[in-house]
């Protein structure tokens, strides 16, 4: 496990965890020890808020990860600005890039705006789950954060997906293409078979729990780098890394 956007791994363990832990396999269960013993918490605030925006989304971070985490709450703009986030590696083709630290609050607000169109979103729930993913705003935890509050927003569409269905390595990679190129469909036909009639709350703590592999955009390859390199940078003024064609504000 590389990834060490603190630059401080020999101190602090991974991601700075509140115990200090370095062993992948030790990092992976006390994180998920934290998810378990909390989720009935942030599913209830889910229940409960009236909107879910932005913040909110924080919040359930916060909710799920701070015993672990005590960053969590915080997304990557505040934590580490200067550093880009990767699935692979930046000098792979086949890498997966995620949203420059600027643009995070953008791409979250855009998925929620479709979302609200509770037609549109019925449609292309693929489309709305891409966009969340590929804003990754913290630097772990994205999985589970953005699972919660994508069942809730499906929930007050009227409907929902049997993610007991899928497969956790189809799914990443659907979900890897839909990142790379959005909304030509590719997780709205992955997640077609799976939508079902709308479910009740009381059984999605046990549903989450069972559901293998929610890390997978979190654990996995994911390496980082300096958004003053010159051919990153470049990354992020192109293409659907673009936001109005141009690096992101600070607005």
């Amino acid at each position: 496990m590389n990834f060490d956007p603190f630059g401080d791994f020999e101190t602090a363990g991974y991601l700075r965890n509140s115990l200090g832990l370095k062993d992948p396999e030790d990092v992976k269960r006390s994180e998920h020890l934290a998810f378990e013993l909390s989720i009935n918490d942030a599913l209830d605030f889910l229940a409960e808020v009236a909107s879910v925006d932005y913040e909110s989304i924080r919040h359930v971070h916060n909710i799920l990860f701070s015993e672990f985490y005590p960053w969590a709450g915080q997304d990557r703009n505040e934590l580490v600005p200067g550093l880009a986030v990767f699935k692979g590696f930046a000098d792979n083709p086949r890498h997966t890039t995620f949203e420059h630290p600027k643009g995070i609050k953008h791409a979250i607000d855009y998925a929620l705006q479709l979302a609200s169109d509770h037609e549109h979103f019925k449609k292309r729930p693929g489309e709305v789950m891409g966009l969340l993913a590929f804003a990754h705003p913290f630097l772990d935890g994205n999985g589970r954060t953005i699972l919660l509050v994508f069942m809730e927003l499906s929930y007050r569409t009227g409907f929902a997906i049997d993610w007991s269905g899928t497969n956790k390595d189809d799914y990443l990679r659907t979900l890897s293409a839909e990142i790379e190129t959005p909304s030509r469909g590719h997780l709205d036909r992955y997640l077609a078979p799976y939508i079902v009639e709308i479910a009740s709350r009381d059984q999605w703590a046990e549903l989450i729990g069972a559901i293998k592999g929610l890390d997978g955009l979190d654990k996995e390859n994911i390496s980082y780098g300096s958004l003053d390199d010159p051919e990153i940078k470049k990354r992020y003024t192109t293409g659907r890394y673009a936001i109005s064609g141009n690096e992101p504000s600070d607005s």
